[in-house]
């Protein structure tokens, strides 16, 4: 048996923490205060977005107070936060934590990193490791924004550096270093970012551990209540940015369109998105090419960009989940309905929201102008004859049990092996 390597007592102890934090009389009126604000925001006015508001703002809630339990630079741990479907494990319910059109395909673990520290990140992966990236940010003030990318590492890069039982260590500090070294900014605050993007469910996510190789002397563990007035100084800040990123994020554009692709910062991958909105009967059609990426997905979200639990809705595919076009291109239909055809993504009875689309390994050389093929919004009662026979297409049958094979797929991750 395998173990499964998010199994670990440093995530138990900081979910713990968390989730006590969130229940403070303190960290719940700056929680009322920022709820409040969001209130005025034109999307809280929408339907969607009134429904969707106070999940939105637990998720931001909850993310926060578990960067922020895991706040302590001088004894990092890898923790797994940003993912929003609601787990059951360790005994207690995490009720998920999310922001900017998580992915429910990703792994995102986080490591806290002074940027005038050093310290030895070990990885291992996996026999079929999932896409991976790791990343060196700077922390913007109150954890507010997106941080600055210093620099980055994928999965091609490392394998080549793993040993025997595919162990790599990465480390991160002060100047340059060697082909697996990330460089850090002295006298910032930081946070690592480590990304497995499971192509497959199935797949096992890597190992991670971190530890800091010269630790400040006269350390001293930060209180529960030292921790919580972070939360509570940083809540406004960082409420503020996540509710205004729908704003910003990928531009002003007309809807049922898709901005990019775009390149990621560091190099590590390429992003196309945009806002749907669908009449009755309507759907968003869309055509990609993977290229031979390693990695592809597809995901909604609300307004807020918050996405729909994914464990029971297909909110979201990934490379192993959709079904090919006979001339390997990957079509897609976004609607509220089943329209009949395999890669259906649910809108999950959003009227409006996000759709974004991610490559990830892609081959050096690769023309991204080649990824997106088609977006348009079709009548979904002329399917038969828009799509023909090009576009695989799912009985009743078929569709319970992609639907069930999914539920099991996700409830692996939280399984203490396999």
């Amino acid at each position: 048996m395998t173990r499964n390597p998010l199994w670990t007592q440093e995530q138990e102890a900081a979910e713990r923490l968390a989730l006590r934090l969130i229940e403070r009389i303190d960290v719940r009126a700056a929680r009322e205060a920022a709820r409040r604000i969001m209130l005025t925001d034109p999307v809280a006015a929408t339907p969607d977005g009134r429904i969707g508001l106070d999940r939105a703002l637990d998720q931001w809630v909850l993310g926060l107070a578990m960067r922020e339990a895991n706040g302590d630079t001088a004894d990092p741990k890898v923790v797994w936060n940003i993912s929003n479907a609601p787990r059951a494990w360790f005994g207690h319910v995490y009720r998920g934590a999310a922001v900017a059109v998580d992915n429910p395909d990703n792994f995102n673990r986080e490591i806290p990193v002074d940027g005038d520290g050093r310290y030895e990140i070990d990885i291992r992966f996996s026999a079929d490791p999932p896409q991976f990236s790791i990343v060196a940010e700077v922390e913007p003030l109150h954890h507010a924004g997106l941080g600055r990318n210093l620099g980055a590492l994928t999965l091609q890069q490392l394998l080549p550096h793993c040993d025997a039982e595919r162990r790599v260590t990465v480390t991160v500090g002060p100047g340059e270093g060697g082909a697996t070294h990330l460089r850090s900014e002295p006298g910032t605050r930081m946070q690592v970012y480590t990304r497995d993007s499971q192509r497959d469910w199935r797949q096992v996510p890597a190992e991670v551990g971190v530890r800091r190789v010269d630790p400040p002397a006269g350390h001293r563990r930060r209180s529960e209540d030292e921790i919580a007035a972070t939360v509570v100084t940083d809540l406004p800040a960082w409420v503020a940015f996540w509710s205004a990123f729908k704003n910003e994020f990928l531009g002003d554009h007309r809807v049922n369109t898709l901005v990019g692709p775009n390149g990621r910062d560091g190099g590590w991958g390429y992003l196309a998105g945009g806002r749907f909105a669908l009449a009755e009967g309507q759907g968003l059609l869309i055509t990609i090419s993977a290229e031979d990426s390693y990695y592809t997905g597809i995901q909604i979200a609300d307004p807020w960009t918050i996405s729909p639990d994914p464990m029971l809705r297909m909110v979201s595919l990934n490379s192993g989940q959709v079904a090919l076009n006979p001339d390997g291109t990957q079509t897609y239909v976004v609607a509220g309905i089943d329209p009949g055809v395999s890669n259906w993504i649910d809108t999950a009875g959003l009227s409006c929201g996000w759709v974004l689309l991610r490559w990830q390994g892609v081959p050096a050389g690769t023309d991204p102008a080649r990824f997106l093929r088609e977006v348009r919004v079709i009548d979904l009662a002329d399917i038969d004859s828009e799509l023909a026979d090009f576009v695989p297409r799912v009985t009743i049958a078929q569709r319970g049990a992609q639907l069930r094979d999914r539920a099991h797929q996700h409830g692996l991750r939280t399984c203490a092996s396999d």
